[in-house]
């Protein structure tokens, strides 16, 4: 077990900024899955604590862009994760499953676009 922690540490650090993102978009996905996954467990606090993990990955993303390189791309980035922290912050309180599928459609669609997230242009 040390010797993954060793890796997943040397990995973060040598990786670039888009590779960074797409990680943080694989963990938005991850979270968001088990978030469903235990809202249908009937399994309410850790519904929550996966869901406190996505809001704070969208949060950093958002505090990341890099605004005077891409405003456009930026804003709208912005915008998106605004609206993603929003929703995901309603679904911690109404625990709605189906309104979490939305989110993670968007988040996989950002996945799937991969690095360019920090409006940095590619």
């Amino acid at each position: 077990m040390r010797g993954i922690n060793q890796y997943k540490s040397v990995s973060l650090h040598s990786a670039s900024n888009e590779q960074l993102v797409v990680m943080l978009y694989e963990a938005a996905v991850r979270y968001q899955i088990l978030a469903v996954d235990a809202i249908e467990g009937g399994e309410k606090k850790e519904a929550r604590e996966n869901l406190r993990k996505v809001r704070e990955i969208f949060s950093e993303l958002m505090i990341a862009l890099d605004v005077p390189s891409a405003p456009e791309l930026a804003g709208n980035l912005t915008e998106l994760y605004r609206w993603l922290i929003r929703e995901i912050s309603e679904v911690g309180m109404s625990l709605e499953a189906e309104r979490l599928e939305k989110t993670l459609e968007v988040t996989t669609q950002l996945l799937e676009g991969g690095g360019d997230a920090f409006g940095r242009g590619g």
